[in-house]
C-alpha cells in the first residue's frame, strides 16, 4: 500500500519522516540523555516501516539544528534523469555492505541501502552502482577471482605437520550404466601438509550421510585432524557435523563465499581425478558402485599418494606423512567412534510398537507405544538401529517381520493389543 504521506511532493514526506526521527533524538537529549545515546535509541525504532543507521540520524539531527525543517527536505534534482556521480559516504556504505554480504546482488543491494535510508530511492542507476563496485574491485567477477578483501588466506599456505589441517569437498563422478543409470558423487578429505589423500569415496547422493561415513573411515585409519576445512555445501553445514567434530576434539572451519580459490589443493586432487583416474574407466568400465569404489581406493592407494608430488620436494604424499606423522592424535579406545558417527531422526512410535524408517518398518519394546523416541542409525546399510528416550538408550531396534512376530501370539507374554 502506497503511504499517504508521500502525496504530490514525495521530498516533504519523506522530510516528515526524518523530523519525526529527529524529534525523537531531541527529546531524548531535553531528558537528560546524550546525543549519543539518543541517536543509538532513535536507530532500532522504525520509522514508516524503515530503520535508518546512526550516522544517518546524526547526519539529520545537524541538518535540523543548522537550517530547521528545511535541512531535511532534499530538493528535486535538477539533473534528475541524467548520470551522476555518488557521494563518498554512500560510496562507502556501498562497499562495506558488499564485503559484509558479497552474495547479494547489485539491486538487492541498492535496496537494502534505500532501506537505510543511505540511498534515496531513484538516485543511483544500478549501471552506476555496479561502476563503483569494479572501481573499488567488489563486482562479482574481482571477487572470485580473489580480489577484493582480504578476508581469507591470501598467499599460498602450507601447515607444518600431517593432520593440523584437513581439507574436504565433493566433486560429480561418472555415471554407472545398467538397468538403470546411477550417479555418483565423490566425497574426499585430504591432508594439507603431505597433500595425502585421507579417503575418498563415491556415493549415490551428495548427502550428509556420505561425508559423515567418509569421515569416519578417515578418522579410523589416519587419526584425528586439528582442524577440518570446508565450504558452505549443504553436506558440510550440517548441525549434526558440527557436533560430531565437537565430540572429536575437531575445529570446523568454512571457505567463504567468493573464497573457493582458498580449498586450491583438494580442486587440484579433483582434476587429478578427473585428468587420470576417471578416463582408465574408459577401458574398463564398471557395473556397480562397490566396483567403482575399490578401483578408486587401488589407485588412491597405490598410484596418487606414493607418486612423487610436485610440490613436496621430490617426497610422495605418502612419504611426507609418514615422516612427519609422529605423535598424530588418535580416538581412544573406549570412545564409540560408530556410535558417535550415527544420524539421529525423532519418531513417534505406532501402537503395533514399530516405527517408520528408510521405508521399512522397525520392532521396538512394547512399552514405548506412542512415545516419542530418538533413533540412531547407520544410514549406509542400516547395520546399526538404536533406539533412545530422551538421553537414554533403550537398546538396538530390529526390522519388523510379521511372519516372525506372529510366532509370538502363541506365547504367554504377547500382548494382543497390538
Amino acid at each position: 500500500m502506497q503511504n499517504p504521506m508521500m502525496g504530490e511532493n514525495p521530498q516533504e514526506a519523506r522530510a516528515l519522516v526524518r523530523f519525526a526521527a529527529v524529534q525523537a533524538v531531541l527529546q531524548g537529549v531535553q531528558a537528560g540523555g546524550s546525543l549519543v545515546q539518543a541517536l543509538r535509541s532513535a536507530s532500532e525504532q522504525s520509522w514508516e516501516g524503515r530503520r535508518y543507521s546512526f550516522s544517518t540520524l546524526e547526519d539529520w539531527y545537524y541538518r535540523y539544528r543548522d537550517r530547521k525543517f528545511a535541512g531535511l527536505v532534499t530538493p528535486r534534482r535538477s539533473d534528475r534523469g541524467e548520470s551522476r556521480a555518488m557521494d563518498p559516504q554512500a560510496v562507502a556504505e556501498l562497499c562495506q555492505l558488499r564485503r559484509e554480504h558479497p552474495q547479494l546482488t547489485v539491486p538487492a543491494l541498492v535496496a537494502e541501502l534505500v532501506r537505510r535510508g543511505v540511498f534515496e530511492p531513484g538516485a543511483y542507476s544500478v549501471s552506476t552502482v555496479h561502476r563503483r563496485l569494479a572501481e573499488e574491485g567488489l563486482d562479482r567477477k574481482s571477487l572470485k577471482a580473489g580480489a577484493g578483501p582480504a578476508t581469507g588466506p591470501t598467499k599460498a599456505f602450507e601447515v607444518a605437520l600431517p593432520n593440523l589441517l584437513w581439507m574436504a569437498d565433493c566433486m560429480h563422478g561418472p555415471t554407472i550404466a545398467g538397468e538403470k543409470a546411477q550417479r555418483t558423487f565423490l566425497f574426499c578429505l585430504i591432508d594439507d601438509c603431505s597433500r595425502l589423500l585421507v579417503h575418498g569415496q563415491f556415493y549415490p547422493q551428495e548427502r550428509l550421510e556420505g561425508f559423515l561415513d567418509t569421515l569416519k573411515q578417515a578418522v579410523q585409519n589416519r587419526g584425528v585432524p586439528d582442524k577440518l576445512y570446508t565450504d558452505h555445501g549443504s553436506a558440510f553445514t550440517s548441525l549434526h557435523l558440527g557436533i560430531v567434530c565437537a565430540n572429536l576434539g575437531i575445529r570446523l572451519l568454512h571457505a567463504k563465499p567468493y573464497h573457493a580459490w582458498s580449498k586450491g589443493k583438494i580442486e587440484r586432487l579433483f582434476f587429478t581425478v578427473q585428468s587420470q583416474f576417471l578416463p582408465t574407466l574408459a577401458f574398463e568400465p564398471v557395473g556397480t558402485l562397490e566396483e567403482l569404489n575399490r578401483r578408486f581406493w587401488r589407485w588412491a592407494e597405490m598410484d596418487y599418494n606414493h607418486r612423487e608430488h610436485s610440490a613436496l620436494a621430490g617426497e610422495s604424499p605418502a612419504q611426507r606423512f609418514a615422516r612427519l606423522g609422529e605423535g598424530l592424535r588418535v580416538i581412544d579406545g573406549e570412545v564409540d567412534l560408530e556410535g558417535l558417527f550415527l544420524m539421529r531422526i525423532k519418531r513417534r512410535v505406532r501402537k503395533d510398537a514399530t516405527f517408520a524408517l528408510a521405508g521399512s518398518l522397525w520392532d521396538v519394546p512394547p512399552h514405548l507405544r506412542g512415545q516419542m523416541v530418538t533413533v540412531h542409525f547407520d544410514p549406509i546399510g542400516f547395520g546399526r538401529v538404536e533406539v533412545w528416550l530422551g538421553e537414554r538408550p533403550i537398546g538396538p531396534a530390529r526390522r519388523c517381520d510379521k511372519i516372525r512376530n506372529a510366532q509370538f501370539a502363541k506365547s504367554s507374554d504377547y500382548d494382543p493389543s497390538f
